[in-house]
């Protein structure tokens, strides 16, 4: 388990982490809370019905306020319906998380007491692996683990991009798809906003310490559907590039006219992200504030995702599962 901290900042005006026990009541956020619901995409994970198998370890209303990232939904989904004994449908219209950025803001602030999520960017001032601000300290525990991936239109000949000419690629160095074995066309890169959990992955696994090009407004796709969709569609020519996760674009947004790129000839698949091959993996996590009482839900909660029911769900939702302790 690793611990960071967190500079809280002014509480948001909406509550993004709806709890259960308001969910089931109907409640909602404001238009103006950016929420994920349970079939974000055009594809969902499998979604176990409860057994005897996964005896509830909680009543419904006890479940803590959950909240998370885009790609984490149907996880939540499956934690949600095997910890309560919850009825899948109302589990899925239960879940509603506010992606990355506001999730650890959520965390941090209060409104939510347990994150199913992927790393933060620098602009939170969180830090999963240390780091100390004056600020509330959070305890992340690897659930799974997930890959940042490339994307081209399928009519794109280019089939794979070395490490090398990803960084040059956004760095500005390489701009054209002539330079890597592409048709004489511009490169279309796309990128995510600064505070995206997909931005945090690019910046640390791919980047480093090199500056990427700063890219005009309507290559920033703010929402991970939208890039998808923008390098299917880009103008009709097959020439855009873009980035998600594995699990984002092969389980819940699988599109037509995208393609996934093999990185230095390796191909992003489980096996790879599994053993570390595929160059660019990281793992994700269940957050919670240190604060937390050691008999609270959120406590509960990550215990049970570290048991084999916990894993063998991570596994049964469609993620990559990491190592038992």
């Amino acid at each position: 388990m690793h611990t960071t901290t967190y500079a809280t900042g002014r509480r948001p005006a909406w509550l993004a982490a709806v709890g259960l026990a308001a969910a089931l009541a109907l409640a909602a956020c404001t238009p103006d809370a950016p929420t994920v619901t349970g079939t974000p995409g055009t594809g969902t994970a499998p979604a176990s019905e409860p057994s005897s198998v996964y005896e509830p370890i909680m009543a419904p209303a006890d479940f803590p306020r959950m909240d998370g990232s885009t790609a984490t939904v149907p996880l939540g989904v499956l934690v949600l319906q095997r910890t309560t004994g919850l009825d899948a449908t109302i589990a899925e219209s239960s879940v509603q998380f506010s992606t990355t950025p506001y999730a650890y803001r959520n965390l941090a602030e209060g409104s939510a007491d347990l994150l199913l999520a992927y790393e933060p960017a620098e602009q939170t001032g969180i830090d999963p692996d240390g780091g100390t601000m004056e600020s509330r300290t959070l305890e992340f525990t690897p659930i799974g683990r997930d890959a940042l991936v490339f994307l081209t239109n399928e009519s794109n000949p280019v089939r794979n991009l070395t490490s090398e000419q990803v960084r040059d690629i956004y760095t500005g160095t390489i701009t054209r798809w002539s330079q890597v074995g592409g048709p004489d066309a511009p490169i279309v890169a796309f990128q995510r906003p600064e505070a995206s959990g997909s931005q945090a992955l690019m910046r640390k696994l791919v980047m480093g310490s090199t500056a990427m090009a700063y890219p005009p407004t309507e290559l920033v796709a703010t929402e991970m559907g939208d890039l998808v969709d923008g390098v299917a569609a880009y103008d009709n020519t097959g020439t855009a590039l873009g980035y998600s996760v594995y699990y984002y674009v092969t389980n819940q947004y699988a599109v037509s006219g995208v393609r996934i790129v093999t990185i230095d000839g390796i191909a992003p698949n489980p096996t790879t992200i599994a053993d570390g091959s595929y160059p660019w993996v990281n793992d994700f996590y269940a957050v919670i504030r240190a604060t937390e009482p050691a008999d609270s839900p959120a406590r509960q909660v990550v215990a049970w995702l570290g048991t084999d029911q916990g894993r063998q769900t991570v596994a049964d939702a469609g993620y990559v599962t990491v190592a038992a302790p």
